[in-house]
């Protein structure tokens, strides 16, 4: 995963200004963590469903598993990249599970 997690979110390293971090994240309680990532899950899920219904499905029971071991893959994520923004951690996480958010322009 360390690959996909830097490459996803080298541009938004500490090291180049960026002021919320894993390590940051980390110290929010457990209830706030669990909101930032859920929401972050949805919103994914919600741009999935209108460009990949699979990935927007996969992504959606990715959420309910996880969410019942308290987001533990995304939490194990975030300690291993503190210096990563941990929106780019979260879509690093769903991409290794239900695939790239490569969509092509439908319009």
């Amino acid at each position: 995963m360390g690959a996909i997690v830097c490459s996803l979110t080298g541009a938004a390293s500490a090291e180049q200004g960026e002021g919320f971090t894993g390590e940051r994240f980390l110290e929010y309680p457990k209830n706030a963590q669990m909101a930032y990532i859920t929401s972050s899950a949805l919103m994914a899920g919600v741009i999935a469903a209108q460009n990949k219904k699979p990935q927007a499905q996969c992504i959606d029971k990715w959420a309910v598993a996880a969410m019942k071991n308290e987001y533990k893959e995304v939490i194990d994520a975030m300690s291993e990249f503190p210096d990563h923004h941990p929106t780019g951690v979260i879509v690093a996480v769903l991409q290794k599970a239900c695939g790239r958010f490569k969509y092509l322009d439908q319009e």
